[in-house]
């Protein structure tokens, strides 16, 4: 079953970043979902998540808001500030900034969290369900 934006938004209703959630554009939210509900099912190591069990869904939607904010702060904050192109101080001087699109993303990217992290309150809800991080040795 999968979760949908519309679920999570309830979620956020009451929750203390709702204003964060809000904030982030409705594109930027459903992609934070889907894939958080990937990231969640990794972590799980299922074939399909269980969104009707609370643990699951409340992981989902933390992990959701953690790569959405990460996100919408990593575009924002090139928006706000280009980067430097080349400058002449003969005179009166002159600036040149590279494109908003035309911005080296390699050191945006360094810091996205999808480097195999959950979010805290994601690993928090997971770490509640029966069988989460247990280790099985099988005689082979």
């Amino acid at each position: 079953m999968q979760c949908t934006v519309t679920q999570v938004n309830e979620y956020f209703s009451c929750h203390l970043h709702r204003r964060s959630w809000q904030e982030i554009p409705e594109d930027i939210q459903d992609a934070a979902v889907k894939m958080a509900q990937e990231d969640i099912q990794l972590a799980l190591g299922c074939a399909e998540l269980d969104i009707t069990d609370l643990l699951v869904f409340c992981a989902v939607c933390e992990q959701a808001l953690f790569l959405a904010v990460s996100e919408y702060k990593k575009y924002s904050a090139a928006a706000k500030c280009p980067q430097l192109k080349s400058e002449t101080v003969d005179g009166v001087g002159k600036r040149e900034y590279y494109e908003v699109n035309a911005v080296n993303t390699k050191s945006l990217t360094s810091s996205f969290p999808a480097s195999g992290k959950l979010a805290p309150r994601s690993e928090l809800f997971l770490s509640h369900l029966p069988g989460y991080n247990e280790v099985r040795l099988d005689r082979g």
